[in-house]
């Protein structure tokens, strides 16, 4: 992640504890926060290589994201969100798979905790093996989950965008997962052998269950 932020390291994320005085505030509604599109290339050649992607690992070939089910979390192992922007840029085969497309994720969050789309959330993109045919991924900036989880505006303005977006798509809270998670969901999916059983560190489960603690406190949607 990640999604495999592979380029700048392998990406995506793992957690740590209650973000350093960040208290989210209970609320029942999601109010839409401020998106800043950053939008990376993805034209028909792209298109047509997520569509074979998923073909080769769901058994569908299919490049549109349709009823996603899920919500990765990642962190970028990167210090900006102009470093994620050109890493997922280039549509060029990943460093740690060498398959096409190159990997993306659809949003990130700065260390500000500024909101970047860098795709749709009705396209596909390569972030998490075994779930990209269902999940909506997010990049954090930052080396480890502890720089999240120790960043309150971060942490805050995840937190913030995540219910809104699960709100927008009816994901409940238990399906915002960390990438190290994703062999245990129940959306996972792997039709390629060589990429059975792989993941990320990041995000692990115990840092999950406190962002998702944090999470639960913003209320029902």
């Amino acid at each position: 992640m990640i999604i495999a932020l592979v380029a700048i390291a392998a990406v995506v994320g793992a957690g740590a504890g209650s973000g350093a005085g960040a208290q989210p505030t209970a609320t029942s509604a999601a109010a839409k926060p401020a998106i800043h599109k950053k939008l990376i290339p993805y034209p028909k050649k792209r298109k047509r290589e997520m569509a074979a992607y998923s073909k080769r690992h769901y058994g569908q070939f299919k490049w549109r994201l349709n009823n996603p089910q899920v919500i990765v979390m990642h962190y970028a192992v990167a210090g900006s969100i102009g470093a994620i922007f050109n890493t997922f840029r280039t549509d060029r085969a990943d460093v740690e798979f060498h398959e096409l497309p190159n990997v993306c994720s659809h949003y990130a969050v700065s260390a500000s905790g500024a909101v970047y789309k860098f795709v749709p959330p009705t396209i596909r993109c390569r972030h998490t093996v075994g779930l990209n045919y269902t999940a909506i991924g997010i990049e954090h900036v930052g080396f480890s989950d502890q720089d999240i989880l120790g960043r309150p505006p971060q942490l805050n303005g995840s937190l913030q965008f995540t219910q809104w977006l699960r709100c927008r798509f009816g994901i409940p809270v238990n399906q915002v997962i960390g990438h190290n998670e994703s062999l245990s969901s129940p959306f996972y999916k792997e039709l390629d052998s060589r990429f059975k059983g792989q993941t990320h560190g990041d995000w692990t489960h115990a840092d999950m269950q406190t962002y998702r603690a944090d999470l639960t406190k913003l209320g029902d949607c």
